[in-house]
């Protein structure tokens, strides 16, 4: 023991591999991650090699000042990237990763929000670090060491660990039969963050995340061709002959993963709400910041209206991704899930998809058209939703809305963004137009034109000024709603036009206890916070709620369906809601999943049944996580290799030459 407090080389080893460890055990008590579990035995390995590697560099400095300068520096680094990360997660949904860089700028326009949120908990990751400058930096310890005698034997102990870690990769005791991916596919390919946050630690995901960002991997799997579904012609339009000799001359293996894929995904069938509304107009409408707290009828009257001639899903959820706003967007689009390392829409705008809700109304002789009040500040909208199909792009400059792209506190009206645009899409009909609203935008604790303006309405309750400003805001957007359907009452269009809304993301702008006192349901339950509205309106409709789970992936679908349009039911990854084989699941951004049966949470691979009577077996748990892990991996490969205008092109050609 005396002669290994006299070798300080192998001490300062110890202390670094407890300090790193320290960090990686707090951090999944704060974030509710078993301790006692083998993810946590790997964990510690990782933490012998990244503290061995760390002291083998420092060796090559014979003061120990500069080392402990160095090592505090790298132990401040782990620590802040520890504690940012239970920060972005509990105010974006989400670990955040190199790829959703640009949510920086989310969290600095609203830097007193963000911190606001942190709980006193997520303090405590910086014990090892204050331990560190207690221990090191008080020391008085200023002695030259030379340690070459020890870099062979830390050579070897590096590689050693190397091997062990490893192997907790691949030795069956050390996997959860019920996790989303398995960990060696997971080690080369961190794209589901929060479970590689659970078996690698925030340190180990940080390198792999960088190493991914600077050499990327792929791994996908492959699917041969059987068991193809035939089906109605409406919900086939590429032809399966022409398609498969597209495979067969294919050589990028990426390119035909994706097509075997989609060549053998379920063909829809017609159902009794087939082509309900064929021939009517349609508006969608995706509400910024909306939760369920709109159903409050004093407050918000025209959405109330609105529910009195509507279809209402009163378990609908939109799970947060990396760019909540964007990539919500996107997925109500094209019913395919965003990348959940990447802000999808800022990354790859322009992809194109013939499958998205513009080209297929455009195709069916719609004219399309697409809205919103603000700038390009934080998405290209003018420039992806055009390669989606959208005719014409107006936003608010061109629109001619007033406000300010450096104030983030004052948004511009969804009253005005209503009234000049439908003066310019009811021009023609039939017409298809998306409509994306900004006024309910945070922050929250600022004072603001329309967050003060209905603030007297709320005078006799107990709300925080934050919630009150957020609900004088909300009210902005119900106003945009009853001005809307005036305007089209007026042009003598709202008989023959269907308005589908729904929320972005809920207000997470306010902490969960401000959404609880506006919520009828209980925020605390897992996922529930994560509820927003889904409606489908239309003045002859007989009022009807819904009680299913369902998310904004399966908008689409369900929309080509009513409206009976030509499409191809392949490409779509939600789900048509009248399908009589609809599953009633909502996928969220981790890939966890809830549906009427059970809870299923990715990160921790463990699923909660809300009724014992009721219970999945094993291998059913599997497969459902199989085919939401092929999804999610299937979306990724096609967004990052511009699959679909690929295809469009390959067909094309394809068709054209077997004319000639």
């Amino acid at each position: 023991m005396k002669k290994f407090k006299k070798n300080k080389y192998w001490l300062e080893t110890f202390f670094w591999i407890i300090f790193l460890f320290g960090i990686e055990v707090i951090f999944r008590v704060v974030e509710n991650f078993q301790v006692f579990d083998y993810a946590t035995l790997r964990i510690f390995f990782s933490c012998v090699f990244l503290g061995t590697v760390l002291e083998f560099f420092l060796s090559f400095f014979s003061k120990r000042k500069t080392r402990n300068i160095i090592g505090g520096i790298v132990l401040f680094i782990a620590t802040l990237y520890a504690w940012a990360q239970v920060g972005f997660r509990n105010f974006l949904g989400i670990f955040i990763s190199i790829g959703t860089s640009n949510q920086f700028g989310a969290v600095t326009s609203y830097i007193k929000d963000f911190l606001l949120s942190f709980h006193f908990e997520y303090y405590f990751l910086w014990i090892p670090f204050l331990l560190f400058c207690f221990f090191f930096f008080v020391s008085k310890d200023e002695k030259e060491q030379e340690y070459q005698s020890h870099r062979f034997i830390s050579g070897c102990s590096i590689l050693g660990t190397a091997v062990i870690y490893g192997l907790t990769l691949v030795l069956p005791f050390m996997q959860n039969s019920l996790q989303l991916v398995t960990n060696v596919k997971l080690f080369l390919e961190p794209v589901h963050s929060s479970v590689a946050m659970n078996q690698f630690g925030s340190s180990m995901f940080g390198l792999l995340d960088i190493r991914q960002s600077v050499f990327p991997i792929q791994v996908f799997d492959d699917f041969t061709l059987e068991n193809l579904e035939e089906g109605e012609s409406k919900r086939k339009l590429i032809d399966d002959t022409v398609w498969k000799e597209v495979i067969d001359e294919e050589k990028n293996a990426a390119y035909n993963t994706l097509n075997r894929y989609f060549i053998n995904q379920k063909v829809s069938s017609n159902n009794e709400k087939t082509g309900y509304f064929k021939g009517k107009n349609v508006i969608v409408i995706m509400l910024e910041s909306v939760s369920d707290i709109i159903l409050n009828e004093t407050y918000f009257p025209n959405f109330h209206k609105m529910l009195e001639n509507g279809w209402f899903w009163e378990n609908h959820y939109s799970p947060r991704n990396a760019c909540a706003t964007g990539d919500n967007e996107f997925s109500g689009m094209t019913s395919l899930y965003p990348i959940n390392t990447s802000c999808t829409v800022n990354t790859y705008p322009n992809n194109t998809y013939f499958s998205a809700i513009f080209e297929v109304f455009k195709r069916n002789g719609y004219q399309t058209t697409s809205f919103h009040d603000l700038d390009s500040h934080y998405y290209p909208r003018d420039i992806f939703h055009k390669n989606m199909g959208s005719s014409e792009y107006y936003d608010g400059n061109r629109l001619g809305i007033s406000f300010d792209s450096n104030n983030f506190i004052e948004w511009p009206s969804d009253v005005e963004l209503m009234e000049k645009s439908t003066s310019i899409f009811t021009q023609e009909k039939p017409f298809m137009t998306w409509i994306t609203t900004v006024t309910a935008h945070q922050p929250y604790d600022a004072s603001s034109t329309y967050g003060d303006k209905y603030l007297s309405m709320f005078d006799d309750t107990s709300y925080s000024m934050s919630l009150k400003h957020y609900l004088s805001k909300l009210k902005v957007t119900d106003d945009a709603l009853g001005t809307l359907m005036n305007e089209l009452e007026a042009k003598g269009l709202l008989k023959d036009t269907v308005i589908i809304l729904y929320g972005d993301h809920y207000p997470y702008g306010l902490s969960p206890k401000d959404v609880q006192m506006a919520s009828s349901y209980d925020v605390s339950i897992p996922n529930q916070i994560e509820k927003t509205p889904f409606l489908i309106y239309q003045s002859d409709l007989e009022k009807k709620t819904f009680t299913e789970k369902t998310s904004y992936m399966n908008l689409l679908p369900t929309v080509l369906n009513l409206f009976d349009l030509n499409y191809d039911s392949r490409f779509y990854l939600g789900e048509d809601l009248f399908s009589s084989s609809f599953s009633g699941r909502v996928v969220f951004a981790d890939g966890s999943w809830e549906d009427a049966y059970a809870r299923y949470d990715a990160a921790k691979g463990t699923i909660t049944y809300f009724d014992p009577k009721n219970v999945y077996t094993e291998e059913q748990v599997k497969q459902i996580n199989t085919e939401i892990y092929q999804k999610k991996e299937m979306s990724k490969l096609a967004i990052t290799n511009n699959y679909f205008s690929y295809l469009e092109e390959s067909i094309q050609k394809k068709e054209a030459k077997q004319e000639e």
